[in-house]
């Protein structure tokens, strides 16, 4: 437990460091994308995983060195990369299953984290808030859980989380955006409590798919990235759900 609290509290000073003061949030975005497309595609038991994963790094090469350019290239690279895979895949042994995981893999991964990347060029800050929010939701749901949960919320994917838990980590994450938006001014108040709102009840299901990728796996982390923690799925797993869907709406509220 000691290990996962340092390596956790090394995890989160790094990203309030990076996110909050410097401009590198990109970046380490995109190595978190990779990382991520690296542990579904071996959580999905790709056959030829090699493909998918130097197609997204030439993308991402290719976004880096460009600023990452508009909306219009998630469009565009995610044709790209769907073309050049299937062109690629045809010869596997099942192309068409083969196929079918590249695909769930850039909607799962590539799709949500280049939206997400090419945000956090001109908020960084906003995806810093989406990141405490995510923590807020997952520290009150476990501690709110842990006393007081008597109602499975998702047992066969995640036996531990409770009903009660979730709640409380809607009103503990409520609580804590209502403190960081009143001292950062990150938007209007009101804004401020419909992402949290919204990052709390989205995170949760996002944990819930990388549990049933996991589960289908049959292996308990997706990998090793922080010691104590697992894989990078395993801490990014709600946030490439939560993130995408809270940025549209802030986008469509401000």
């Amino acid at each position: 437990m000691g290990k996962r609290a340092l390596f956790g509290g090394l995890y989160a000073t790094t990203l309030i460091g990076i996110f909050g003061f410097t401009s590198f949030g990109p970046y380490l975005l995109a190595v978190f994308a990779f990382l991520l497309m690296n542990e579904v595609s071996r959580l999905l038991k790709m056959e030829r995983k090699f493909p998918l994963l130097i197609f997204t790094f030439l993308v991402l090469f290719a976004g880096a060195m460009f600023d990452w350019g508009d909306n219009n290239n998630i469009v565009t690279s995610t044709v790209m990369l769907s073309t050049l895979l299937v062109l690629t895949l045809l010869r596997a042994k099942q192309p068409a299953l083969e196929m079918r995981k590249s695909f769930f893999g850039l909607i799962y991964v590539y799709v949500p984290m280049i939206y997400v990347i090419q945000t956090s060029v001109e908020s960084p800050k906003l995806i810093l808030f989406i990141f405490i929010m995510i923590w807020s939701s997952d520290t009150f749901a476990y501690l709110v859980g842990r006393g007081f949960g008597k109602h499975p919320f998702a047992p066969k994917l995640s036996p531990k989380k409770t009903t009660e838990g979730f709640v409380g980590g809607i009103l503990g994450t409520l609580v804590v955006g209502t403190v960081t938006n009143h001292f950062w001014g990150l938007t209007s108040m009101p804004i401020a409590l419909f992402l949290a709102v919204t990052v709390s009840l989205i995170a949760p299901f996002g944990d819930l798919v990388a549990s049933a990728l996991k589960r289908e796996a049959d292996v308990k982390d997706s990998g090793v990235f922080l010691p104590g923690h697992g894989g990078a799925l395993d801490r990014l797993d709600s946030f490439i759900t939560a993130a995408p869907i809270s940025i549209l709406i802030y986008q469509h509220l401000i």
